[in-house]
């Protein structure tokens, strides 16, 4: 997991490579990579900060060059698979025990395309390839590691992050209309590859795309996908004991190749089922190996979201320690507190959503100072195995939809007996699934950019719902800002239920088998019921890294929020993009307790505000 930068220009581009480099050093404290060279007519730059995870020698330094000469690679990110790609690939004398030189030699091999079918991991790839006279980009099946560019004068950049083209001489981060008017309007982000800045964007996720080096002017051209996920459904003969022990081999497997590296490895447990399945399967692993499971929680000792209950059941099981981390308006005070915020804004390339990417920036922080370099986290099994509340009512949709009343109101009925979905349900949350939106508040330059999704759309079963949180709605988002949160503190996330065969396997369960008798992630229950407590594993509340920022944004940070949004020469009132007497009337509705108004609804503007102005003092 590193950062990376490069270039392709007319002219020599040394100073922006350097300068890049700087400004994402936090990703890659182990060693620095820089190479230039001429081809033709055009100057390439290529820049790498190196978190070494494999071979920590000097022999992992990047670029790395292929024994043909042929390639030149910048990889970010891990192939968890790569000591089985030697064999399969029948590779010998090895210079480094890395996997990025198993990805070159394979690349070798076979070609980009092929390689990247093969691969069983997270990467962005900057691939030279002088034979054809091309560079390739790559990025993994998921998204999880980033790979942005722009291009400038009939030059093209790429780099890890947004940030590092602050280096360009005028770089202008001016807001990109659409992203605004979404994350307002719905609190959505990352839906497709516009990033939040104009002119800059990323290169699709399960993609290859190419530029000429002898023409940078004509920018990306043949992007392609080399995945897509197989969603036919299984063979009904298979019996659902078969189904969830082929389930529990795929997640053991997906977790086990997530535990090897040459550096501690630690599991973020939020008390949940997903991470609690993680933990329990860790700690039986490196038992074996003499290992002690260091795990890391985020808790809120008295606050009605503390999952302190759930973490302690899971401390005891294992019989390990865990961590705690937790974020203290009394201890840490309102400045404190903004200061934060406005820090994980500008690491995040954008505005956070929530609070949620701070707790989880102060855990990495954590895990730092614990000389944890590498922590598993449980995103994506509630996409891949149906775990949000929304699903049981998307599935139950889908069913009326299809003339199945009677089935569909059975299914909800289960739900409803079981007290594992009303009882949670919250308007101000739900309504955007209901075709309402933040409108109010957004101003003339979003409301005239905003496209709505449609989140409540359902087709001819639950797969291909949940295929859309995968791609656009729920996964991005969380990728994204686990990456920069972690990478701010030279940490690496690594997410086994995002390995592509477990989401493959999610998506085509039956139904019954992810949601059955009003519980939701049905399956991952069964199959790991013997690891876990049975107040883990039959949760019927769902929480995550919770705390209490709905109260914090009605008391103690209110005269903060007052003063800054009601600032008439407020960048978020002045670029058009939020209107500040609908604003200021929504912000009073939210204090006095109206369930309608979503804390999101009122903190998006708020977080807008402040990286707006921290990167207007990035770009002065």
């Amino acid at each position: 997991m590193c950062g990376l930068v490069f270039a392709l220009t007319r002219e020599p581009n040394q100073n922006f490579i350097h300068a890049a480099a700087e400004l994402q050093k936090h990703r890659g404290p182990d060693g620095e990579g820089l190479h230039f060279e001429q081809i033709g007519e055009s100057h390439l730059g290529y820049g790498h900060q190196r978190l070494a995870l494999l071979d920590l020698s000097d022999r992992g330094l990047q670029p790395m060059h292929s024994e043909s000469g042929r390639f030149t690679i910048l990889f970010n990110g891990e192939i968890y698979n790569y000591r089985e790609l030697i064999t399969q690939y029948g590779l010998h004398k090895l210079r480094s025990e890395t996997d990025t030189e198993v990805a070159l030699r394979v690349i070798e091999q076979v070609g980009l395309d092929e390689a990247c079918k093969a691969f069983n991991g997270m990467w962005a790839i900057v691939l030279c390839d002088r034979q054809k006279g091309r560079i390739l980009l790559s990025r993994d099946r998921i998204g999880k590691k980033p790979l942005n560019y722009t291009q400038r004068d009939g030059n093209i950049y790429v780099a890890s992050e947004v940030k590092a083209f602050f280096a360009l001489p005028g770089f202008d981060p001016y807001p990109n209309a659409e992203v605004a008017a979404r994350y307002l309007g719905q609190i959505l982000q990352n839906t497709d590859e516009l990033s939040w800045v104009d002119g800059v964007q990323g290169l699709p996720p399960a993609s290859i795309g190419e530029i000429r080096i002898d023409d940078p002017q004509g920018g990306l051209i043949d992007v392609r996908r080399f995945w897509k996920p197989d969603m036919t459904e299984f063979d009904s003969n298979i019996g659902d004991d078969a189904h969830l022990e082929i389930l529990r081999d795929l997640v053991t497997d997906a977790t086990q190749l997530r535990l090897h590296a040459d550096v501690p490895v630690g599991i973020a447990l939020s008390g949940g089922l997903d991470s609690s399945i993680l933990a329990a399967i860790a700690a039986e692993r490196q038992a074996k190996n003499g290992i002690t499971t260091r795990m890391l929680s985020v808790v809120h000792p008295g606050a009605a979201d503390d999952e302190s209950e759930f973490v302690d059941a899971m401390e005891s099981h294992l019989g390990s320690d865990v961590t705690r981390v937790s974020l203290d308006m009394t201890g840490d005070g309102p400045d404190a507190i903004l200061d934060l915020i406005t820090r994980c804004n500008h690491m995040n390339d954008g505005p956070l959503s929530s609070m949620s990417a701070v707790l989880f920036y102060k855990l990495m922080e954590q895990a730092r100072e614990q000389g944890i370099t590498a922590v598993l986290t449980g995103q994506g099994a509630d996409e891949a195995f149906c775990g949000y509340r929304k699903f049981p009512i998307l599935e139950a949709k889908s069913r009326f939809k299809s003339g199945k009343i009677l089935s569909g109101a059975s299914f909800l009925a289960g739900f409803v007996g079981n007290r594992t979905m009303l009882g949670q349900f919250k308007i101000s949350e739900a309504k955007r699934y209901l075709g309402a939106r933040n409108a109010s508040i957004m101003g003339p330059v979003t409301n005239d950019a905003y496209v709505p999704l449609g989140l409540s759309d359902v087709g001819e079963g639950i797969a291909p719902r949940q295929l859309v949180d995968i791609e656009r709605l729920s996964v991005p988002h969380l990728c994204h800002y686990e990456d920069r949160m972690s990478m701010a503190m030279s940490r690496e996330v690594r997410s086994p239920f995002l390995d592509y065969r477990v989401i493959e396997m999610g998506l085509r369960l039956p139904v019954h088998l992810k949601m059955q008798r009003g519980w939701t992630k049905f399956a991952l229950r069964e199959a790991f019921e013997d690891k876990l407590p049975a107040s883990i594993t039959w949760r019927k509340d769902k929480k995550g890294f919770a705390n209490p920022e709905g109260t914090w944004f009605k008391a103690e940070l209110k005269p903060r929020v007052l003063d800054l949004m009601g600032d008439p020469a407020n960048p978020v009132y002045q670029l058009g993009l939020v209107d500040r007497a609908a604003y200021l009337d929504l912000y009073k509705a939210f204090c006095k307790g109206d369930k309608r108004v979503w804390f999101k609804d009122v903190f998006a503007p708020f977080s807008l505000s402040l990286w707006l102005n921290d990167w207007k003092r990035q770009g002065t």
